[in-house]
């Protein structure tokens, strides 16, 4: 069931961030974004890098350590972004990482070889002159295939200046690119420069744009966006079926790691790239999920039982609390907790924001409360599927509708799943505490989400927990 108020339409009083409709986080990549063949150049590209290193290992007799030196190339290498799809690949770019990590490699093995001088000479030429070679012939392929395919694929600039229309003549006069401009979209800015292509509308209706004309490229031009859309505009993208290219503004001197640096005629391009849009990290999460919650149902078994007993003898009957949240994609769901205070009706629970200092709360629920063991009935939720152990708290449908409208960005937290603590949580954002700066912690989550972040959030919330330390 759908939360009422959540409308995809921009409400009056909402801020020019609020762009983004909670629908859109349920959307992951289609086929289009994601197709096989644009996989498969990088898979043999790094089939080719093991087998040079595995041959120039084995010309030496390196035996079983050949096949070793082969995974070590090729996890480097990927480690450099040297298997990723780009739309202007370069030879000249990729060789000097490439001889680097071919020769830091090969190094390590000739030391285990005979004659290890010799051993490095052969596996240095044998394994970069086949990276090398193979890499010419696949971009050269690549360009071929783009400049003769019959139809780009479609691509969508955002931006109406000067920049953004430069962008649509490269797109459309340059066919080693494979995109061609189906359109433009407004982004604010009040000075337009308009050309053949039209402007199909504004950011707002990105999504229904993308899917009427199996968008396949999103081109952000930065400059041309209005400053307060352009956060707005990328994380729009995280639910779009497409990929994602920000083109950088001429006065942006942050560098970007090479790993996510693409041109488009010269014009630097910074790739976006969602990672819990990648199916392998949301499998790789609800993995975790899975294993820690219904470990931690077992283990703790007796404590759920002893807090249960302690709730049924200070309240009477009704153990657990069960109450309407928010999820991801602005899905309600019935969240569970240990009940430390009986509302005076539904209208108080789904309503009512409940203070620290409750009278009505006893000494069972106040130390239920402030040790957070209250919480430990969701980690059935978790194992249901509604909530993930670490991600934006979730809301009541009474004040999600309430700070949608008031706090901009609030909605983002909704495109992904919610969770039983948060990078919010672990910094002291919980209760009554300031809405925004929530809202902007747990968007920074999502937008920079990583497996070994949510290991750190879990570690420090169970520190926090476990020593009552607040910091």
């Amino acid at each position: 069931m759908r939360a009422q108020g959540l409308s995809p339409s921009i409400d009056s009083g909402a801020g020019p961030a609020e762009l983004v409709p909670a629908d859109l986080a349920v959307l992951v990549p289609a086929g289009r974004g994601a197709r096989t063949l644009a996989g498969l150049g990088p898979a043999c590209v790094a089939v080719v890098d093991g087998w040079g290193m595995a041959v120039g290992v084995s010309m030496s007799r390196g035996g079983l350590l050949a096949g070793f030196a082969a995974l070590a190339v090729v996890a480097c290498n990927a480690s450099g972004g040297l298997y990723r799809t780009r739309r202007s690949p370069s030879l000249l770019a990729d060789a000097p990482p490439l001889l680097a990590r071919t020769f830091a490699v090969a190094a390590v093995a000739a030391v285990l070889l005979p004659h290890p001088a010799v051993a490095l000479l052969w596996t240095v030429a044998v394994s970069a002159s086949t990276s090398l070679g193979f890499r010419a012939f696949l971009n050269a392929a690549v360009r071929t295939y783009r400049c003769r395919r019959a139809r780009p694929r479609p691509a969508l600039v955002v931006g109406t200046g000067g920049t953004a229309a430069h962008m649509v003549d490269i797109l459309r006069d340059r066919g080693e690119f494979g995109l061609s401009a189906v359109g433009q979209v407004a982004a604010g800015r009040s000075t337009a420069v308009l050309g053949e292509t039209p402007v199909l509308g504004e950011t707002s209706d990105l999504p229904a744009l993308v899917e009427a004309h199996a968008v396949d490229t999103l081109v952000v031009v930065a400059e041309d966006v209005h400053p307060d859309q352009l956060d707005a505009v990328l994380r729009i993208s995280f639910g779009l079926p497409c990929e994602t290219l920000l083109v950088q503004p001429p006065s942006d001197v942050v560098p970007v790691a090479a790993v996510r640096r693409d041109y488009l005629a010269g014009l630097p391009c910074a790739r976006v790239e969602w990672r819990l849009r990648d199916p392998a990290a949301r499998r790789a999460k609800r993995a975790l999920d899975l294993a820690v919650a219904c470990v931690l149902l077992v283990v703790a078994a007796p404590l759920l039982a002893a807090c249960a007993l302690a709730v049924r003898v200070e309240g009477g009957p009704g153990v657990l609390f069960r109450q309407r949240r928010i999820g991801r994609g602005g899905e309600e769901f019935v969240l569970l907790k240990f009940r430390t205070l009986k509302p005076a009706d539904e209208q108080e629970s789904d309503t009512c924001w409940t203070v620290k200092n409750d009278a009505r709360m006893g000494r069972v629920g106040r130390f239920l409360r402030n040790t957070s063991l209250d919480e430990l009935p969701q980690l059935w939720n978790v194992v249901r599927g509604d909530m993930s152990l670490v991600g934006p708290r979730p809301e009541r449908p009474h004040f999600v509708e309430q700070f949608a409208r008031t706090c901009p960005g609030y909605m983002l937290r909704h495109r992904v799943q919610v969770g039983m603590t948060g990078w919010a949580q672990i910094h002291g954002f919980r209760g009554d505490t300031s809405i925004e700066l929530r809202a902007r912690l747990d968007n920074h989550y999502i937008d920079h989400w990583s497996f070994t972040g949510d290991l750190r959030i879990l570690l420090l919330t169970a520190r926090a927990m476990l020593c009552r330390d607040a910091g």
